[in-house]
């Protein structure tokens, strides 16, 4: 029978009027069912990445099937409907070849099938699906008032669907589950998880096709112009300064970007019913083949630049076809392979509550940024199925390396009255802000701070750092959508010398390489650690180095705080050239009327040859930065970002020791000041032992200052000599941490390092009966 336009209206306001998501969705299904007289109607929406459908609301089938049932975006009934964009009416759905039978959704009761997409803007929400049990098609006024209902109901789940709420409703009811990994962070935090994706590479698009090739090519003409634009931006900006080399590869990027031979290649794909990047990939890969097979090296070679403009216009292609999802305004934990500054920098600070990553160790740069402002995170979590817990309730325990997903509420409550405890303490620790990090016998220590933005001044500052020991430079740098001018760095840099003045500031030259990469300069090497970083890619692109310099000296005319550090410096040449380099840069300055001094210049420390050739570097510097996190993985022949190895990684392993002595004597021979920075720096064990070898400034993250402040200021040197001289003749690290462990256990500090107080210590102990009772 027809519906007639009141039964719609209606519908729609009371629709209007619910505001919760899953109220929302219980309603549209419970009234549509009442109204065309069904036994099931059902709701699946896809998920934000488009690459399944989940049933998100439902009436007639097993409840405990919402959430559970999800399907591929072609698979079955409903993923034909999401791919083809069409309705589909059959009288008996179990009988077509299409049909997926799904034992918890408790459907081979139901004959009947009508479903219709959900869109708003062209662009697929979900599939709107009723069923029932007699043998016949719905008639065509019951289709026509379901599509109709659908367009528009298309507008209002959009909605639903951007802000993702309706995937926190669907997944409380995952069961709880514990993952243990490798510790990234101290601390706790308990949060909603929220997933932060990577583009796909170029290598990994499968074949896929689409149904309306006009907007599939319109959609890639967009894409190769975004990318356009960006390299006309990135050249331009920086003008003059823009090494040859680099401006070259600007302009062979811009003409591949304008050849015949990529566009048409393309489209002509696409016009086959090819989707944008499937045909993308195959006409790079053609392409890319060609330059492959030359004889000419250097034509060889180009095969690179095809592949990596590939890549960008990949990039672009999946920003369009992925709507900017906002996080909800609550606690987050953010979960992903591995964490990006760029991807910090997308959320306000005080919402992030930890940190979950698949891949990484204890100090790959996500751990080291987490440690630097005080965010717990678990890092190499193997077997993790993220997009499982998607939007779940998570405990990120960063003191066990666990996280905990859908806790029961006793153990979310003790893990609770825990942050708030640690919370009381370290702003207890205040009153230490103005007193010095000395032992109980005199031993001053002065305690620096790592940083590299610019809203990392005020916690520095706040904790009682004495300085900056160690600013990344390099920061900036992969938050930036091009390498930023002259003007643009030392706008940054004068509010970090300005913020700490007169205090010192150790900013280190760009560093790049490795784990670190520029998202507008790609670097692929087979071994990155042994390659194109830090000194070696500033060397051979001068104009860049000199341009960061005149910037960092500009900062320092005005201040005068400044002091430079260069990193991975493996040859005398390097440290030489680089003094020469800030030499003409200070002179030059000079002609054009700017006043500055020379800086301090130094070195770090975390190639092993450095460490040998020590005196021979010494004329060339002033002071020496030991670079514990590098040394330890360049001397252990370990790649700290590796799972299957990074726990063979241990910055207490004898061989740093022995290296950590040679180094600290030789500065005290040549009378060079030594600091150490890394993560040893905010490891208490470590900070034992490196009293007890004589290092006086240590260079940590602002959070773990006032704790180690603390221990410095509770144990005596005199007392931590003995042990030093015991551990000299261990031959592992197990057995140099179990010496110095009684030391803080007698403190009141746990074994791996953790202060705690009697209060603390009891609440420890609650979390885990809880979590054992859960289990």
């Amino acid at each position: 029978m027809p519906h007639p336009l009141s039964t719609l209206t209606a519908l729609v306001e009371q629709i209007a009027r619910t505001q919760d998501p899953t109220a929302m969705m219980a309603t549209i299904v419970q009234r549509l069912s009442e109204i065309l007289d069904v036994d099931v109607c059902s709701i699946y929406l896809c998920t934000p990445e488009r690459d399944a459908l989940i049933l998100a609301a439902n009436k007639g089938l097993a409840p405990n099937a919402v959430g559970h049932v999800r399907l591929a975006i072609t698979e079955g009934l409903v993923g034909h409907i999401a791919s083809t964009l069409s309705a589909v009416n059959l009288a008996d759905a179990p009988s077509d070849d299409r049909f997926v039978f799904i034992p918890a959704a408790h459907e081979m009761a139901y004959h009947r099938f009508l479903g219709v997409p959900l869109l708003h803007l062209r662009k697929l929400v979900g599939v709107l699906v009723v069923q029932g049990q007699q043998s016949e098609p719905f008639s065509q006024e019951d289709e026509a008032f379901l599509i109709t209902v659908a367009s528009q109901l298309g507008s209002t789940l959009y909605q639903l669907h951007r802000d993702g709420n309706w995937m926190s409703e669907v997944r409380e009811s995952v069961p709880y589950r514990r993952h243990s990994g490798l510790k990234g962070a101290p601390g706790v935090g308990c949060g909603r998880l929220w997933l932060i994706h990577p583009h796909m590479a170029l290598e990994q698009v499968k074949a896929a096709y689409h149904s309306d090739p006009i907007q599939e090519a319109a959609t890639f003409d967009d894409a190769m112009q975004l990318v356009q634009e960006e390299l006309e931006s990135g050249s331009g900006k920086l003008g003059s300064q823009l090494p040859a080399d680099l401006s070259a590869l600007f302009n062979v990027y811009q003409m591949m970007l304008q050849s015949n031979e990529l566009s048409d290649g393309v489209k002509k794909l696409i016009a086959h019913g090819d989707s944008a990047e499937w045909a993308l990939k195959q006409t790079i890969d053609s392409i890319a083949s060609v330059f492959e097979q030359a004889e000419d090296p250097y034509m060889r070679a180009r095969s690179e630049d095809i592949r990596n403009i590939g890549q960008r216009v990949l990039n672009k292609l999946f920003e369009r076809d992925q709507h900017v999802i906002e996080a909800p305004d609550e606690e987050l934990i953010l979960g992903g392979g591995l964490i990006s500054i760029a991807d910090l920098a997308g959320f306000p600070l005080e919402r992030i509550k930890g940190l979950v990553c698949t891949g990484g160790s204890t100090l790959s740069h996500t751990a080291i940024l987490a440690n630097a402002l005080g965010i717990p995170a678990v890092m190499g979590v193997e077997n993790l199925e993220l997009e499982y817990y998607r939007a779940a309730r998570v405990i990120v325990d960063g003191n066990r390396a666990e996280c905990i997903f859908n806790p029961p509420a006793p153990l979310l409550t003790e893990y609770r009255r825990m942050i708030d405890e640690e919370m009381r303490f370290m702003r207890g620790l205040d009153r230490l802000r103005d007193q010095p990090a000395e032992t109980l016998d005199g031993m001053r220590v002065t305690l620096l701070t790592n940083t590299g933005l610019l809203a990392d001044a005020t916690p520095g500052l706040q904790r009682g750092a004495e300085g900056v020991g160690l600013y990344r430079s390099e920061i900036p740098f992969m938050l930036h959508d091009s390498f930023p001018t002259e003007q643009e760095q030392y706008r940054i840099y004068h509010g970090v010398l300005k913020a700490y003045a007169p205090r010192p500031v150790s900013m280190r030259t760009l560093d790049i390489g490795g784990d670190k990469q520029l998202p507008y300069f790609e670097i692929n090497e087979s071994n990155p650690y042994l390659g194109w970083r830090g000194i070696r890619f500033t060397l051979d692109n001068t104009q860049l180095l000199v341009g960061q310099i005149r910037a960092m000296l500009k900062a320092h005319a005005e201040h005068g705080n400044l002091k430079l550090l260069v990193p991975m410096i493996s040859r005398v040449d390097e440290i030489s050239t680089f003094r020469e380099l800030v030499e003409k840069s200070v002179a030059a300055l000079k002609r054009d009327g700017i006043e500055c001094s020379m800086p301090e210049i130094g070195m770090m420390i975390e190639v092993p040859s450095a460490m040998l050739l020590l005196p021979k570097m010494s004329p060339y510097v002033d002071f020496v930065s030991v670079g514990s996190n590098d040394l330890t993985q360049y001397l252990l022949a370990v790649d700290r970002n590796n799972p299957r190895v990074s726990g063979l990684f241990d910055h207490m392993h004898p061989a740093m020791l022995v290296a950590l002595e040679q180094i600290v004597e030789q500065c005290d021979r040549l009378g060079l000041p030594v600091s150490l920075c890394g993560e040893m720096a905010s490891d208490p064990i470590a900070v034992l032992m490196l009293l007890a070898l004589g290092y006086r400034c240590l260079s940590l993250s602002a959070y773990n200052i006032p704790k180690i402040k603390l221990l410095i200021r509770s144990v005596r040197r005199d007392d931590l000599r003995p042990l030093l001289e015991q551990a000299k003749a261990c031959s592992d690290e197990t057995s140099i941490r179990a010496l110095f462990t009684p030391v803080l256990e007698a403190l009141g500090w746990s074994a791996d390092g953790r202060y705690l107080p009697a209060e603390m210590a009891r609440l420890q102990d609650n979390a885990a009966e809880h979590k054992n009772v859960a289990e």
